[in-house]
């Protein structure tokens, strides 16, 4: 059989023609609009994910995994994100950035264990930590190639380690965003965004951060100055690694006290989880 599909956008008319053996003289004429309802979807997506395509060449010289592709596309169709804007997300986020010796914030060691706790529910063994360190100083790997390579594991593969991870994720969003343990219902919601949907933490929170939970928990609480949440971050510093914040941690836990309504004693488990922590105690 063969089919032939003309399409005029310009009058809007489309003509198919299928031929065979019994029938050879039969013709059907179909409008355009009829057509194109069709096949609108499809140029449509076909569109859309090659505009997600050419913002990580772009930005991130290389192809968008499933799973990114997945959520970039249910920005773009949800929130009416253009291509702009998944290159300024690319763009901004920390979590895609290369490793530099001029970032003083970004320690290997860190990444790599933050990942290992997310993904798999563990610290990471000398083996892996010794690989994925590597590839992030030697071959410019990303916190988000970490990630993506531990997903591609046949560890988080296996059992229900996709929906512990999710879970992990989500309940630390609640509790530093709501200051509470998620609801069913919520974590239902946001272990299928990020587990079907392509979701990772930073959605789970833009998404918790609009909830009207999330503006009524903020009109109830009074907002601190930048003062004195430098003044918060500086005692948290002082208290637990005995010295003065650097530039990046200032201006990172700040934000989390600004943006996320961190409390103090929030700054300070951050830090006793540090590897600058560890190693001295």
């Amino acid at each position: 059989m063969r089919l032939t599909t003309i399409i005029i956008l310009a009058g809007i008319t489309a003509t198919t023609s299928v031929a065979a053996p019994v029938m050879a003289q039969e013709r059907t004429h179909l409008s355009g609009a009829a057509a194109l309802k069709g096949i609108a979807p499809l140029l449509y997506d076909h569109l859309e994910e090659a505009a997600i395509q050419r913002a990580f060449r772009s930005v991130l010289n290389r192809e968008p995994t499933g799973s990114e592709l997945r959520r970039y596309l249910t920005l773009m169709e949800e929130n009416n994100w253009t291509e702009a804007d998944v290159r300024r997300d690319l763009g901004s986020r920390t979590d895609y950035q290369r490793y530099s010796t001029n970032r003083r914030g970004m320690r290997p060691d860190a990444i790599v264990r933050r990942a290992y706790q997310d993904i798999l529910g563990r610290d990471p063994d000398p083996e892996g930590m010794r690989t994925y360190r590597s590839n992030i100083i030697d071959r410019g790997w990303s916190e988000q190639d970490v990630r993506e390579a531990l997903r591609n594991s046949p560890e988080y593969a296996s059992g229900g380690a996709r929906t512990a991870s999710a879970d992990r994720i989500i309940r630390r969003a609640y509790q530093d965003i709501l200051g509470r343990e998620p609801d069913p219902g919520g974590l239902e919601t946001y272990r299928r965004n990020i587990i079907e949907r392509g979701w990772d933490e930073q959605d789970v929170r833009t998404a918790l951060r609009r909830s009207q939970e999330r503006r009524e928990v903020v009109r109830g609480q009074r907002n601190l100055s930048d003062a004195e949440a430098a003044d918060i971050v500086r005692r948290a510093y002082l208290s637990v690694l005995d010295r003065e914040p650097d530039a990046n941690g200032m201006r990172d836990y700040k934000a989390r006290i600004l943006n996320d309504r961190w409390t103090e004693q929030q700054v300070v488990n951050a830090l006793r989880n540090s590897d600058e922590y560890r190693s001295k105690h």
